[in-house]
Parts: structure tokens; sequence; C-alpha cells
């Protein structure tokens, strides 16, 4: 059986998709982090991945979207940020890969690939960089990255609750 993969650009009509999607991938991904901390976990994901949200942030003309399907199911989706410079940095010419997830189940079948390749196309366009944050004990994330050119080039902390976490801050040029 041959299966169809799929990258299409998101729109205002996917808002609920994505909501799903970056609930289960984040708790999936990160979940384990939040074992006796379930409330900050439930409130990150409500807050984070609300419906509203998520329509409102599509509707930000900074903001683009993608999905990725397999077999016509949404199995994962992408988010680039364009504007926004790196921390500690002016950079007006800087994108950011805010967030790349796909569910557990479809990993290592080319989607990520598939969705990096897209936001990195949209990102030459207007930036010379692109950035993002990786959860520093992440190495298969890091890992990825690594091999698609990023870099590491910092470090920042990001809290959720009651926990802060340390992350590496990578980048890659795109001329």
């Amino acid at each position: 059986m041959t299966m169809h993969l799929f990258i299409k650009p998101a729109d205002s009509g996917d808002a609920a998709v994505i909501s799903l999607l970056g609930r289960i991938t984040f708790a999936e991904t990160f979940g384990y982090l939040f074992e006796r901390q379930a409330d900050d976990l439930r409130t990150y994901l409500d807050r984070t991945f609300g419906v509203t949200h998520i329509a409102a942030s599509l509707g930000k003309a900074e903001n683009t979207y993608w999905l990725a399907l397999r077999d016509g199911l949404p199995v994962g989706y992408a988010k680039l940020k364009a504007p926004s410079a790196p921390p500690g940095r002016d950079d007006a010419r800087a994108s950011q890969l805010q967030k790349i997830y796909l569910m557990r189940e479809f990993l290592g079948q080319g989607l990520g690939d598939g969705l990096l390749e897209a936001v990195v196309q949209s990102a030459m366009s207007r930036s010379d960089l692109i950035w993002l944050d990786v959860l520093q004990e992440n190495q298969r994330a890091t890992r990825f990255y690594e091999r698609h050119g990023f870099r590491i080039t910092g470090h920042d902390t990001y809290t959720i609750g009651a926990q802060s976490f340390l992350f590496h801050v990578m980048a890659r040029g795109l001329s």
C-alpha cells in the first residue's frame, strides 16, 4: 500500500485541526515533564492551543502555518513567524520557526522534512536567517535540525507554570 504524504498551507478554516494537533503533539512530546504538574500542562495547553487563540494567530500577517497530511489525515503542522529576531538580537531580517510537530505515530516518515522545507522556502523570500528554540534534552530534534543546516547559536529559558526549561537557540542562514 502506497502512502500519500502532502504538505499544504493552512488557512483560517484549519484552526480547530491545528488546535487539536497542537494539544496532542505537545502532550506526546513533553507530557513526561509535567507528571507532577498536570494542572500546569492543562493550563498551558488551554492557553496556547485554544481554537480561538489559534484562529487569531492564523489571522496575523506575520504568521504562516502548514499542515502535514498522510493519506488525507492531518498528522502534523508547522508555524513560521516573520519577522522575528532571535533572543538578544535586533535582526529585522530573521524568521522564527515557532512550531513544528508531528503526531508520534508519524515520526520518521519524511513529513518533518517536508514541513521544514515548506517553512524554509517561505522564510527565504523575506529573511536572511531562520532560527528556533529546541529543548536541550530533545536530542532527536536537535539532530534533525543539525541535519538541515541549523547550528546552536545560544541558549534561552522558557517557563511553564512552576517549571523553567533550558533551550538551545539554533539558526541557519538562508542565502
